[in-house]
């Protein structure tokens, strides 16, 4: 039963951030995919597209691509994939007030943390300074909110008990 209290502004925040990650990843995912199955034809109309020599998005795009292997494409585009899945899955969840997406968002957002610190210390930018802090916040407001569930069943268990 989905409950209608209101959600809090922190949580539509929280939830609003991810989905638009989720669906980052799987563009990222999808693209990967393609550029991996056609790298070939990717190869030659980058040869022929790029003798104009402009600096415009797809330009960057095929240069990109090309500078990844084949086997490297595959991966990208599975890894993202799967996290891509997992994390909506964990969104759709938290959004809904399942206790296991708590968890499970705490994880997701969790594990990339050091990996997004290691990047910011070696290529500062305020760009990974803010994605940094987006996710650090993101992590304290689940860990907050999961002490504060298991504050409440603890003191739910304690009334329950009979003298």
């Amino acid at each position: 039963m989905i409950s209608s209290a209101p959600r809090p502004a922190s949580l539509k925040a929280i939830v609003a951030y991810k989905g638009l990650i989720v669906v980052v990843l799987a563009a990222i995912s999808l693209m990967s995919a393609f550029s991996w199955r056609q790298y070939d034809t990717l190869a030659a109309i980058a040869q022929t597209y790029l003798v104009d020599g402009e600096l415009t998005f797809t330009d960057w795009l095929l240069k990109t691509v090309l500078h990844i292997q084949p086997y490297g494409l595959r991966l990208l585009a599975r890894v993202s994939g799967v996290y891509a899945i997992v994390m909506g899955i964990a969104t759709i969840g938290l959004w809904y007030g399942k206790s296991w997406a708590n968890l499970l968002m705490l994880v997701m957002a969790g594990l990339p943390l050091p990996i997004e610190l290691q990047e910011f210390l070696h290529q500062p930018s305020w760009q990974r300074f803010v994605i940094f802090c987006l996710n650090s916040l993101v992590v304290l407001f689940l860990l907050k909110h999961q002490f504060d569930a298991r504050t409440i069943s603890t003191s739910e268990l304690e009334a329950s008990v009979p003298d």
